[in-house]
């Protein structure tokens, strides 16, 4: 599929989720595209700021140690619930649904569950967000000791929360029972540092980790050093993302929406950059990361398609950088059976290639291919097994060519030109596009 086709493919996807909204919606234009990549490469060219996981990342200074476990591939994040006590215009979910603890798909209902599903399937980092995780504290609390006796002391416990339910003495029970970071959505609390204040001192990492609303650049800019002075070690800032709940508020503000797997606010990657290069060009102790949301759409998927991955792999199958599963079949004759192979001892002779991946689901489906696993003697998950392009014939070459992802550009190391190109063999690089 070549770039055109893609973009097309891509629109209509959107026009599809969005319906009769779609055309009321403020798309950029060529123009706008072109003066925002021209303001984007300016902030990413400025003196300091750091570029990781292929140009998908943007910070200065360290990431968080709960984000060395994302970048690492090492990340669980646990839903204790689906409700919330805040009111934030951008969040993307209801926030009013009493669904129990959820990993992805598969409720994990007693603490015992998730913590040995965390162990056995080697996680380095483990966080429990929701919801809010203080509205079901004691609850919430129950997971991170199970975590922490399970797993032992090397695994990376974090909890996310808007803070407004936050004591001291909460707080210390959390770190008594195994929590390492604690992060804060300021942006549900009108920007209120206070429980961030109370934090510091009990919890040995305090983040700050909020979308970037265009709207409050100023303000986040000129609070940088009272989030250091507060005790923050490390901001993280998300893209708005446009979805059918959050539409509604979003379309009352003069945002600029960005087509991709997921529409996203222009002015929010913008706003978050500029904040990311202030704080490198002063030379800030508040370390500051962008989180945009094609790390999270490529890094994170492709983490979970390994891990998962691993355990459905058949003799001469391999796992791909993308987390892919390879099937290649060749055989040496014309007449010789069809064999399986790892690439490193195919030849070029009849040799046909197929992909799939994996997804975890709490039971099996007849759909899939799948396989069970035990987690203890009462629990267990399903890792089934999706293909995602149909079986072809392809030349040695052909396919060595296919493994060479693309280059960075020499100009900055580390930045890579937008691509909406999608292999099953290597994780896309670089920001999003702009259209």
């Amino acid at each position: 599929m070549d770039a055109l086709q893609e973009r097309d493919r891509v629109i209509e996807g959107n026009a599809r989720e969005y319906g009769a909204i779609f055309s009321y919606m403020n798309w950029i234009d060529a123009a706008r595209a072109a003066e925002a990549q021209e303001e984007r490469n300016a902030l990413l060219a400025g003196p300091g700021v750091l570029v990781s996981c292929l140009g998908t990342k943007i910070h200065h200074g360290p990431l968080s140690p709960g984000c060395r476990q994302c970048t690492g591939g090492a990340w669980s994040c646990l839903f204790i619930s689906g409700r919330c006590n805040g009111r934030c215009f951008y969040c993307p979910t209801p926030q009013n649904n009493d669904d129990p603890p959820m990993a992805g798909t598969v409720p994990f209902r007693r603490p015992v569950d998730y913590a040995g599903y965390v162990r056995l399937f080697g996680f380095g980092g483990a966080s429990v967000s929701g919801g809010e995780p203080f509205l079901d504290f004691e609850r919430s609390l129950e997971y991170v000791r199970a975590l922490r006796a399970t797993c032992g002391p090397d695994l990376h416990i974090w909890l996310y929360t808007n803070g407004i339910l936050a004591t001291g003495d909460k707080l210390r029970r959390l770190t008594d029972a195994g929590l390492n970071e604690i992060r804060f959505d300021i942006g549900a609390t009108d920007y209120s540092l206070d429980a961030v204040r109370l934090a510091r001192g009990i919890v040995p990492t305090v983040t700050v980790e909020i979308p970037a609303v265009p709207e409050e650049r100023t303000r986040l800019l000129d609070m940088l050093p009272a989030l250091a002075q507060a005790g923050v070690a490390h901001l993280n800032l998300h893209q708005l993302r446009l979805t059918p709940h959050n539409a509604r508020h979003l379309l009352e503000r003069e945002y600029t929406f960005v087509h991709g797997p997921k529409v996203t606010v222009l002015e929010s990657e913008l706003c978050a950059l500029s904040v990311v290069a202030r704080a490198a060009a002063e030379h800030l102790p508040l370390a500051v990361n962008y989180c945009s949301f094609v790390y999270k759409n490529r890094f994170q998927a492709a983490a979970n398609r390994s891990r998962f991955g691993s355990w459905l792999l058949a003799d001469g199958e391999e796992l791909t950088a993308s987390g892919h599963i390879r099937t290649l079949q060749t055989r040496p004759e014309p007449d010789a059976p069809w064999r399986t192979a790892p690439l490193s001892s195919v030849t070029d002779r009849d040799l046909w290639v197929r992909y799939a991946a994996a997804f975890l689901r709490p039971v099996a489906s007849p759909k899939h291919a799948h396989r069970i696993v035990a987690v203890s003697d009462d629990f267990q998950v399903v890792v089934e097994r999706h293909p995602v392009r149909e079986p072809r014939p392809v030349t040695l070459q052909e396919l060595r060519q296919n493994l060479e992802p693309p280059q960075p550009d020499r100009a900055i190391p580390g930045l890579y030109p937008p691509l909406l190109d999608e292999s099953c063999e290597w994780i896309t690089p670089g920001l999003g596009m702009y259209f």
